[in-house]
This record gives C-alpha cells, structure tokens and sequence, in this order.
C-alpha cells in the first residue's frame, strides 16, 4: 500500500490522488488502508518518513567509516545515485514531491537531515583545510546542485548513462566546485 501511494504521489502529485485510487493500485481494501492511517495525510507523513530514516540511516553507516571530506562527500554522492539507478520512484519521492504542501510539519527538502549533515561536513572539511573557506550554504549549494541536477536529467531520460557509470565525472565537477 506504501509502495502504491508512492508510485501514485509520484506520478500525479499528492493532491491528485484519493484514497480509492491507491486501494485499486494496491489491491488493499479500504478498511486496510484505515485501520493504518487515519488519512490520506497520514500516509503521505510514513512515506516521508520511511524514505527519509531509511536515507539517514544509510548515509551514516556510510559516513561512520570515513574521515576525509571528499570521501565522505563522495559517500553521499553514491548514495544517491545508487537510489537513483535502483529506486527512481524513491528518489523522485525525496527531490521533487512537495512535502511542506501537504505535511506542515516538514523541512524543505534543502533543510532536511541530509542536506544538513553536508553542510556539516563541507564545515569540517573547511577546519580542517581541505576545501577552501567559503560560505557553508554556497559550497553546500554548488557541490549538491551538480550531483541534484544530474540525478534530475537521469530521471527525466535526458542523461542516457548511468549515474553510477559516470560517478567519477559528477564528484570530480562538484568537489571542483568546492575545493
């Protein structure tokens, strides 16, 4: 029913779909769907969330094994693009549905967690003089916007290769960016 609602977000925007279109996409019944959630917006905020703990959790597990920055920052480029190549209905879910409309509660996408924890790192880095001293938010900014905008034509069918074929390209232009 998760995956349902998702692919339908996704596809028709939130505001677009009821809850008997994500009962016939899912197979579930109606009653299934309420005896878990008391509304539509209620299962708009467990996929945010679910995708939103499932990315955080990744990208620690990752970071908890690195020092440098690059290797970190290249930690959270693969990540994506990783969801990208696999997961495309997950990545366009985290990028470009607009979560503040209909889940008041939520950060926008560019103050989230993962964008937060960039900053942070790009802030180490700056310490410990490995990029260059800039503002935070610009070099979060540059470095994000190249490895976003490709994950963005990837998505649409623009970009015919793989993310992941040509991730090297992608972190040695954003690093460029930064460094």
């Amino acid at each position: 029913m998760l995956e349902a609602a998702l692919k339908l977000f996704v596809q028709r925007g939130y505001f677009n779909v009821c809850i008997p279109e994500i009962v016939r996409e899912s197979g579930v019944s109606t009653g299934a769907i309420y005896s878990y959630f008391k509304n539509k917006e209620a299962l708009g905020q467990e996929i945010y969330n679910q995708t939103q703990d499932r990315f955080n959790q990744a990208f620690a597990e990752r970071l908890a094994k690195i020092d440098k920055t690059y290797d970190k920052l290249r930690a959270f480029v693969e990540l994506v693009f990783e969801i990208a190549e696999h997961d495309p209905l997950v990545m366009e879910y985290m990028l470009f549905v607009r979560h503040t409309e209909f889940l008041h509660d939520s950060v926008p996408i560019c103050d989230s967690k993962p964008f937060r924890t960039i900053r942070d790192i790009l802030r180490d880095g700056m310490e410990k003089q490995e990029i260059k001293q800039q503002d935070v938010f610009v070099a979060g900014i540059c470095f994000t916007g190249i490895i976003l905008r490709a994950v963005d034509l990837r998505l649409a069918g623009i970009y015919p290769n793989s993310l992941l074929g040509t991730l090297d390209g992608f972190m040695e232009n954003a690093w460029n960016a930064i460094k």
